[in-house]
């Protein structure tokens, strides 16, 4: 019987030596493919939400970077959770609890608590650009009829000085809001003066109608357009969220520090490299806002390689 040829080898065992050293060689985990997918229970968030809410105003103002931000504290998670038999016995001061593996799970969470207060105040602040969209074509209009209506009033109160005077404080203002006041205030004045305005030979009748329309639509868009308390919270909590992100973190990066100071797992740890100009200035694609003049994160020398 002649001899079985040889079985070739397969492609996944031809390309074996060809496979990518593991993260743990790397010495930089990627993040978890499943992350984004993780979502809180509705408990969940409100224990953490009761906890960020205690810092009062103790917190750091977000720099906005939501995408990159996620992923590198999700590396810092993976280190830990590689780590954490030597982790949980850093021999922390007596006033500082030990860390366990129940707050690594907790880390987890507070991520998931940042993604989650970060795109709440994204809604309040994309509906905010709405409003300062649709407030500024009726807002020029109106304008333009308050100059018509003040050069009318202008030549009736030439010798009332207290028309004049009321004329005054309606040219005084400047602003969105002085705006909608100065609306409200030149009806008052039509109204008063109705019959001397039906007489008025440049529109000025015409423009006190559309006046009388436009009033409540300004009004309104710039309520939408002011920072209502709801939206201020919003971003408070988001910021407090973050603060409870980068305080795990330092906690996690002592640690670390006390047992791979010196070692390549240290760069697993390394702070986020916010800076300065990037916080003030910078936008993350799909981020809304960048803090105006937020501070950066330190980067702690020891740790960032």
């Amino acid at each position: 019987m002649a001899p079985k040829a040889p079985i070739p080898a397969s492609s996944a065992t031809r390309k074996a030596p060809r496979k990518r050293a593991s993260s743990d060689s790397d010495g930089a985990p990627p993040p978890s493919r499943g992350a984004a997918a993780y979502t809180l229970s509705a408990a969940r968030e409100a224990e953490l939400l009761r906890e960020a809410e205690s810092l009062g105003e103790n917190t750091l103002l977000f720099p906005g970077k939501l995408a990159r931000r996620v992923i590198w504290s999700s590396r810092i998670l993976l280190a830990a959770e590689r780590d954490a038999v030597d982790l949980v016995r850093t021999p922390f001061p007596e006033d500082e609890p030990p860390i366990t593996r129940e707050d690594l799970h907790t880390f987890r969470d507070k991520i998931e608590l940042l993604r989650v207060t970060q795109s709440r105040w994204q809604a309040a602040q994309r509906r905010r650009e709405r409003a300062i969209a649709a407030f500024e074509k009726p807002a020029t209009e109106a304008a333009a009829l308050r100059r018509t209506l003040l050069r009318f009033f202008a030549l009736r109160f030439k010798k009332s000085p207290e028309g004049q005077k009321r004329l005054a404080a309606i040219r005084a203002g400047s602003g969105d809001a002085d705006l909608v006041q100065d609306v409200s205030d030149l009806l008052v004045l039509c109204a008063e003066h109705a019959e001397a305005l039906r007489e008025a030979p440049r529109g000025e009748a015409a423009a006190a109608a559309r006046l009388r329309e436009l009033s409540p639509l300004l009004t309104r868009v710039l309520a939408d357009k002011t920072f209502t308390p709801e939206a201020q919270r919003a971003r408070k909590v988001r910021d407090a969220a973050y603060t409870l992100v980068v305080t795990a973190e330092r906690r996690l990066r002592a640690a670390a520090e006390y047992w791979f100071a010196g070692t390549d797992k240290m760069r697993d740890y390394a702070p986020f490299p916010v800076t300065r100009g990037a916080s003030a200035g910078g936008k993350e694609a799909g981020d809304v806002d960048a803090e105006e003049g937020g501070a950066p994160e330190e980067v702690e020398p020891s740790a960032a390689t």
